[in-house]
């Protein structure tokens, strides 16, 4: 015959031997399909916002044999994620222009790399982004309207989506029409968590069977004893003294309860803290938007011979575009257009180092030497992954000439008043902060004006303008704006159509950059 203690301490050992053992099949079956699912997401995701980068930097660096500086940018984008563990780039005749493990640390310069694997040359010419399970089956994910993917066939016919399990070989972006980038998907941080998760799990389980025995030998006041404690620390607790901490030492669920309890608290104390500092942050970015906002000039000048027209709609509270009018001498007036890296507080530090630097500088006669003094300074005190790009120009009222240098910027859009056409006018240079000398990089030129022509000077918010993950208003787009709206009675005129024209095209979608533009109009 057992006693009643000994059949209580077996049943309660069997019972939570039972459930850990369950819960721990279902657990692990769990995070094996959520883990699987986020990595899908994440990967899918991933590539859908790092293939346009990844083919810029290739054609900006590497197709430059600047493996130096894209291979910077590569590592950028591998620290962004632990899923993928090798991108290539492909072009759509299937010749591999980039392999991240290859080519880790030199640029490949041997024979052309061609694809062999005929599926694989059909998703890089394909129009949907694909992708390969590990089990062999493929996939064309297509995106309606509403930001959702449908699963179809090469042929875009429907088909069944993959098991939730599935895992995934590798992701192929289509980018434009030349290239496709290629994904492959990283289960080892996957099987990792699944290691760890059991062998918590496992822990646990034993933690629990020690907890059941301990419960089913101890009385019932070493259960009452630290509800009293719990209820007493809450009103303490609840009249703000978020620094109390409950001592319980029970050894079970009671333990887990008040270190719980702890860790609200402690919770509790943080969020304070962080409310406070929220609303502080809040103050600074509102001061710092008033700043911001008095570097851009409220008044445009009035010039002999032309009217002009600005004005920036930036994407955060704090903008990266930049521009200004600078009264040189009584012929000569410059201004310019610019636009920093990214948007927020770090670009427009830098967007206002800029405004300073120009401010400095207007007795000095020659554009060019303005633009290499200001890459100077940028180049020595902003930080290495943020730059410049800028469109500078002067109008020398007694001559009615109208010159510039680009640095990298956007080109600019001129319509002529007696053809009514649009053309884009030559851009060239370099950003300035990427290298300390650029004087052999830009160069001054002269726009030819007529009475009517005008030039818009803009930033790449305009182009990029979006109206779904997918759709962007475009330079054509742009261009027609210009033609259709050149005719216009004035500057501004021109200014709220075009910026009217480019809202109405993103519609609600959310603003991704700064968007600035400039108006420059020829008169008598």
């Amino acid at each position: 015959m057992y006693s009643i203690k000994t059949k209580l301490v077996a049943a309660i050992t069997l019972l939570i031997v039972g459930l850990f053992s369950l819960a721990a099949y279902l657990l692990i079956k769990e995070k094996q399909k959520e883990l699987t699912s986020d990595i899908f997401f994440e990967t899918r995701s991933f590539s859908e916002l790092t293939a346009g980068q990844i083919v810029d930097d290739y054609e900006l660096y590497l197709a430059q044999k600047g493996f130096i500086y894209f291979n910077r940018e590569m590592a950028g984008i591998f620290q962004k994620t632990q899923n993928i563990d090798l991108i290539q780039v492909f072009d759509y005749k299937g010749i591999k222009l980039y392999d991240s493990k290859e080519e880790s640390s030199k640029q490949y310069g041997g024979e052309d790399r061609t694809v062999t694997d005929q599926r694989l040359i059909t998703q890089i010419k394909a129009h949907n982004p694909s992708m390969l399970t590990q089990n062999g089956e493929l996939f064309y994910l297509k995106a309606n309207d509403d930001g959702t993917i449908n699963y179809v066939n090469e042929y875009e016919s429907p088909i069944d989506a993959p098991e939730i399990l599935s895992r995934i070989n590798y992701f192929v972006y289509p980018t434009g029409d030349k290239y496709a980038v290629l994904y492959y998907a990283n289960y080892e941080q996957l099987e990792a968590a699944l290691r760890g998760d059991a062998m918590r799990i496992v822990f646990l389980a034993l933690l629990g069977t020690v907890a059941g025995l301990i419960l089913a030998l101890v009385l019932a006041g070493r259960i009452t004893k630290p509800i009293a404690k719990l209820v007493t620390s809450s009103r303490i607790i609840a009249k703000g003294d978020f620094k109390h901490r409950v001592s319980i030492d029970t050894k079970d669920e009671l333990e887990i309860l008040g270190g719980a309890f702890n860790q609200m608290a402690e919770d509790l104390d943080k969020s304070t803290k962080a409310l406070v500092y929220k609303e502080r942050v809040t103050k600074e970015l509102e001061l710092a938007k008033k700043i911001q906002d008095e570097l851009i000039p409220k008044v445009v000048p009035k010039l002999a011979g032309l009217e002009i027209s600005a004005g920036i709609v930036p994407a955060e509270e704090i903008g990266g575009d930049v521009y200004d009018f600078l009264k040189r001498d009584d012929k000569n007036t410059m201004f310019y257009v610019g636009d920093v890296t990214g948007h927020g507080v770090p670009s427009g530090i830098v967007g206002s180092v800029a405004n300073a630097m120009f401010f400095s500088q207007i007795s000095n006669p020659s554009l060019k030497d303005i633009i290499i003094n200001v890459n100077k300074v940028l180049k020595a005190k902003s930080p290495s992954n943020m730059f410049l790009t800028l469109c500078l120009l002067n109008w020398n009222e007694e001559f009615a000439k109208l010159t510039y240098v680009n640095a990298g910027h956007e080109q600019m859009i001129k319509y002529s008043a007696a053809t009514k056409q649009v053309e884009l006018i030559k851009a060239g240079g370099i950003a300035l902060g990427m290298f300390p000398d650029i004087s052999k990089m830009v160069e001054e030129r002269e726009i030819q004006l007529a009475v009517g022509d005008s030039i818009v000077i803009y930033s790449d918010g305009i182009p990029e303008a979006w109206r779904s993950q997918h759709e962007s208003y475009g330079m054509e787009k742009f261009k027609a704006a210009v033609q259709k709206f050149g005719t216009l009675e004035n500057a501004t005129v021109i200014r709220n159509s075009i910026l009217k024209d480019v809202k109405a095209y993103m519609g609600d979608y959310k603003q991704m950059d700064d968007i600035t533009i400039m108006i420059v109009k020829r008169i008598d």
